[in-house]
């Protein structure tokens, strides 16, 4: 059986043009029966369709946006989708229609992840050309003005900080190294 589901235009939702999927609809010649809309991102139709989906159906959708808000759950819809070998037709993702849709996603996912594991790899090599990599050194004339606020027990630690922007973690891990007495506050 082919079923259309549509994301109607509503409150929470995003305005949608669903032109392309009601022509579709009517060149198919489908009846109401075979139609499914929501109005909100909760889904509730379509997560009732999907439960009822027979195996072999086919779906018809706008875009695959209108059945997830994020990728893992694109993924988990598409895998149930695939384990019921349900053929999705995609109005405005031609490349994610037929029954091949959840290899498509996965390898466009995977290419996704090399193309930002290289541009990380570019960037830190240029950070690394530039001197830019790692702790940015604190002058010493801070750490020492540091210390001796602490020595002096006039301020606290989170006074300490503000003043000489000295952060608490280098602060203490100086104080350690140094091995100065502890101090409450």
């Amino acid at each position: 059986m082919v079923w259309a589901y549509i994301m109607e235009n509503g409150d929470g939702v995003e305005n949608h043009n669903n032109t392309s999927v009601f022509q579709l609809i009517q060149k198919l010649e489908l009846t109401d029966d075979q139609l499914v809309f929501d109005q909100d991102n909760n889904r509730t139709e379509f997560c009732k369709l999907l439960e009822s989906l027979s195996v072999g159906d086919k779906l018809i959708i706008r875009s695959v946006a209108d059945l997830a808000d994020d990728l893992m759950n694109l993924i988990n819809v598409f895998q149930k989708l695939t384990d019921k070998q349900i053929s999705l037709c995609s109005v405005e993702e031609p490349f994610l229609s037929g029954e091949e849709y959840l290899e498509s996603l996965t390898e466009f996912t995977r290419l996704y992840v090399l193309f930002q594991k290289k541009k990380q790899v570019a960037g830190y090599r240029k950070a690394c050309a530039e001197g830019r990599v790692g702790r940015p050194a604190i002058k010493s004339k801070e750490i020492e003005q540091a210390i001796e606020l602490y020595k002096s027990d006039a301020c606290t630690i989170s006074q300490i900080t503000a003043l000489t922007g000295v952060s608490k973690t280098t602060l203490y891990r100086v104080l350690k190294e140094q091995k100065v007495g502890s101090q409450e506050g």
